[in-house]
């Protein structure tokens, strides 16, 4: 009895390795019987000709390689990563700076997230190291980082430069401001000294410069021509008065209290005025342009009685004034010394 076992199939020659091949040329298919291993063996060498003879040859293509899944992303992560680099892309602008502009205005305008602070981040390299001095011109980046190049370092160089010009501008304004100042001082204290002068002339007009009789000078200006100086020009030979620097239509004012004794034409004299005094003393005014009293009115002193000018015997606008121990010409005394007599500061 045979003894129990597996049989085995003989294996079949290297030459009838498949037993099916497909081509893909109009769907068909050619199939290749299998053979048994002694007939296989004595038939190939004979049908492998004829086969070769009457099939056309076949090509299969080859399949590639299946990709690894690491190596070829995701629909959902390349959906994801196009857009936000498009995204940042299009988010990134630049602005360019114009005058009067600093970062907080211009976060706020364009409305950049992180303010003012992510704005100055972000354009370190342009701006500098002081985010509250930017010039025009300057072009900052927003929403992005700005790129290294060498304009910020130019605009760094030309920022000194203009810095210094503003600041010497703001020194010569200050320096204008404080010449101005200086000039107002001055005038004001000129004026406050004008003013002064004024009071002055007036207080002694009116009240004969601390005279305690009420004495006071007859004009507030001095005198050109003195009392007895010589000369041909004169009657007597010498000045019979004083003239005082007076140009035509200045206030004249009798000297003292008194009564007019005459007021009009006087010859020589021109117009003229003579009032007496309690003390007994006679005041003259002459070359008068105008008259302001009449003969007997009582005066004051202070008081205006005319105007100076340049009539009768006269070389020019000016007011010649006597002082007499009586009414007509020829008692003259010296005028200054009888008003310093009577209080007045001449």
């Amino acid at each position: 009895m045979p003894a129990k076992g597996k049989h085995r199939r003989p294996k079949p020659s290297s030459s009838l390795t498949r037993g099916f091949v497909a081509a893909g040329t109009g769907g068909a298919a050619l199939a290749l019987p299998l053979i048994g291993a002694t007939g296989a063996q004595a038939a190939a060498p004979a049908a492998a000709p004829q086969q070769a003879a009457q099939q056309p040859t076949i090509k299969i293509p080859q399949q590639r390689p299946a990709t690894p899944a690491s190596a070829t992303p995701t629909s959902s992560s390349a959906q994801v990563a196009a857009p936000k680099t498009d995204g940042a892309r299009q988010a990134t602008r630049t602005y360019s700076v114009a005058t009067g502009d600093h970062l907080s205005k211009i976060a706020a305008a364009e409305k950049v997230r992180g303010g003012w602070q992510k704005l100055y981040e972000d354009n370190k390299s342009v701006v500098g190291g002081d985010p509250s001095y930017i010039l025009p011109g300057m072009k900052l980046t927003l929403g992005a980082k700005a790129p290294a190049s060498d304009a910020p370092a130019a605009a760094k160089q030309a920022a000194p430069v203009e810095r210094k010009s503003a600041e010497r501008k703001a020194s010569d304004r200050a320096e204008e401001r404080k010449e101005q100042r200086a000039e107002q001082r001055a005038e004001q204290r000129q004026e406050r000294t004008e003013k002064k002068r004024e009071q002055r002339t007036e207080s002694r007009q009116s009240t004969g410069s601390g005279s305690r009789t009420g004495f006071t000078a007859p004009v507030p200006s001095g005198v050109s021509t003195s009392y007895r100086a010589s000369g041909g020009s004169w009657s007597s030979g010498y000045h019979t008065g004083v003239d005082f620097r007076a140009s035509s239509g200045t206030s004249v004012k009798a000297v003292g209290p008194g009564t007019v004794v005459s007021a009009g034409w006087g010859g020589a004299y021109g117009n003229e005025v003579v009032i007496r005094h309690s003390d007994g003393h006679y005041s003259q005014y002459a070359h008068l342009s105008a008259l302001n009293v009449r003969s007997g009115q009582s005066v004051s002193g202070g008081q205006q009685i005319g105007y100076s000018g340049s009539t009768g015997n006269s070389s020019g606008p000016h007011l010649h004034f006597e002082i007499r121990t009586g009414p007509g010409y020829g008692s003259d005394i010296d005028p200054l010394g009888y008003l310093r007599q009577q209080g007045v500061s001449l």
